[in-house]
């Protein structure tokens, strides 16, 4: 080793100083660290421009592929493709992409599919399936607004398709795009407003059975009836809540069971026909119907808060099926456990909970995406629920063999306590501030009240004789009345909330089920 190294130092050392032996030793060493260090800076200089570089791109850039790029190209041949993701053709067209949640690579991307099918001659086609999992839907104006055209439009399996996906996350939002809320899970983290156009009224609030409360301006102009439906009669019975009178009976001629109420319309399930029949309640007659599938037997219905879109639990073919209101048309179906019965709707209006009564069971749904979020037990025969008016806790009354009400974080999915109540908990509600919870004990025919901080019953009424297996009850707005229905029996009972007593029992002639407030 020494021997090489002086056979590489002899030629260093003509060129310098005979008196330095070591520096000739030391001195490529030297040269190389030079060296070193001039690379170093080189390799610095160069990625700090390629840092600039990338920082010039658009963030999240999402470039189509050039598979798909051709297949547009082919269809519109002048358009014009966007860095994110969009295409615009010559006539100014516009439309933007909806990502599924995995693009599929294709050797030859392929338009399978556009809608409408049947268009006229020069007609725009509104949206473009393409075989790789990319969809296109082109931007319509309204006004001074930009949107998509209405959902229920589209065949089942393109809502589908539409509501699986989610719109690119660098999308060049176009200026006064506003999506309506069935989008929610399309918008993902894009700067989309969702809502309705400014024209349109704002949404009215909705409490937790699905009923859309009236603005106080409706509530201050519209008088308040009651309607109470009867599966035994097949009839929906309206009764004056001034005078508690009888006003008419509207025969169905099949088995109405749950109800919700939206800007004036009674929407009411019908288990044995298999629809929804649609009420006018100031004009006081049926004014439609909305078919569903044979078999599909509904039972429950909420409404979101805006007064766009319905849910209805079809207990023959445990699906929710979700349904826009200005359509009638049932827009998809998410599948739940068997037996799907009564519901409740978060106040946010993010969250359904549904009872299955078959397996015990309250399953929670996102109206973000109509996905199911989990299910967890509560008890055999979970029959009613109700949220508090906070949106944290939810109250099922389980009439099994335990005889409880189960009490459950909406947030965590999990049972928070069980309360031990009488034989056959049905019905519940609970007052605005959330204190008080309100049970029917249909077996030993009375109303249990419950303190919701202490879980501790406080006060259990009697029912009068002529009242009778109690199914529902239903807490007026102003909370001072508590409705009681009666299965067995003609009337029904009106229990004032300060006294603790039953004020009267109005008799409609046939059994009643469930009970809802509408403008009248």
């Amino acid at each position: 080793m020494s021997m090489y190294l002086g056979t590489k130092t002899k030629g260093l050392q003509a060129s310098t100083p005979s008196s330095s032996r070591t520096a000739g030793f030391f001195e490529p060493s030297s040269r190389f660290v030079k060296s070193l260090f001039v690379l170093k800076l080189a390799l610095a200089s160069i990625i700090v421009l390629l840092v600039c570089f990338a920082l010039a791109l658009p963030a999240q850039a999402t470039r189509q592929s050039p598979e798909l790029v051709a297949s547009i190209k082919a269809a519109f041949p002048d358009c014009r493709m966007r860095l994110d993701g969009a295409f615009e053709t010559k006539e100014g067209d516009l439309y933007l992409p909806v990502m599924p949640p995995q693009v599929l690579k294709k050797i030859q991307v392929k338009l399978v599919e556009v809608y409408p099918l049947q268009q006229p001659v020069k007609a725009k086609p509104q949206v473009l399936f393409f075989d790789n999992g990319v969809t296109f839907i082109r931007v319509l104006v309204s006004g001074k607004n930009r949107t998509f055209l209405p959902l229920a439009s589209l065949s089942e399996k393109g809502r589908k398709i539409v509501l699986a996906g989610h719109l690119a996350e660098d999308l060049i939002v176009p200026e006064g795009f506003i999506l309506p809320p069935i989008f929610k899970s399309v918008v993902g983290q894009t700067a989309v407003v969702l809502g309705e156009p400014a024209k349109e009224s704002a949404a009215n609030p909705v409490n937790s059975t699905g009923q859309v409360k009236p603005s106080n301006s409706q509530a201050k102009s519209q008088q308040l009836g009651l309607f109470l439906t009867s599966r035994n009669s097949g009839n929906i019975t309206l009764v004056d809540q001034a005078s508690w009178k009888k006003i008419s009976d509207f025969p169905t001629e099949g088995t109405p069971a749950g109800m919700a109420c939206v800007a004036g319309r009674l929407y009411i399930a019908d288990i044995s026909k298999n629809r929804i029949l649609i009420l006018d309640t100031i004009a006081k007659q049926f004014v439609g119907q909305i078919n569903l599938l044979p078999k599909s037997a509904p039972k429950s219905i909420v409404a979101m808060g805006s007064g766009k879109l319905l849910y209805v639990s079809e207990s023959g073919s445990a699906d929710i099926a979700v349904v826009e209101v200005d359509s009638s048309k049932v827009l998809l179906r998410t599948k739940v456990p068997p037996g799907p019965g009564r519901m409740a709707i978060t106040p946010n209006g993010n969250t359904i909970l549904v009872l299955n009564t078959i397996t015990g069971q309250v399953t929670f749904i996102s109206t973000l995406n109509q996905r199911v979020l989990g299910s967890i037990v509560v008890g055999a025969n979970p029959t009613a629920v109700v949220i508090s008016p906070d949106g944290k806790t939810a109250y099922v009354s389980c009439r099994g063999e335990l005889n409880h009400i189960a009490v459950i974080d909406i947030a965590k999915r999990g049972i928070l306590a069980n309360i031990k109540t009488g034989n056959g908990p049905t019905g519940l509600a609970i007052s605005a501030d959330g204190g008080t919870l309100y049970n029917a004990i249909a077996k030993d025919n009375m109303i249990a009240v419950f303190d919701t901080a202490t879980k501790a019953s406080v006060k259990q009424i009697k029912l009068p004789l002529d009242i009778d297996f109690p199914g529902n009850i239903f807490l007026l707005p102003d909370g001072k009345k508590l409705i009681v229905s009666s299965a067995t029996t003609t009337a029904f009972g009106v229990l004032n909330i300060e006294t603790g007593e039953f004020e009267c029992q109005p008799v409609i002639g046939h059994s009643s089920d469930e009970i809802i407030c509408a403008p009248i």
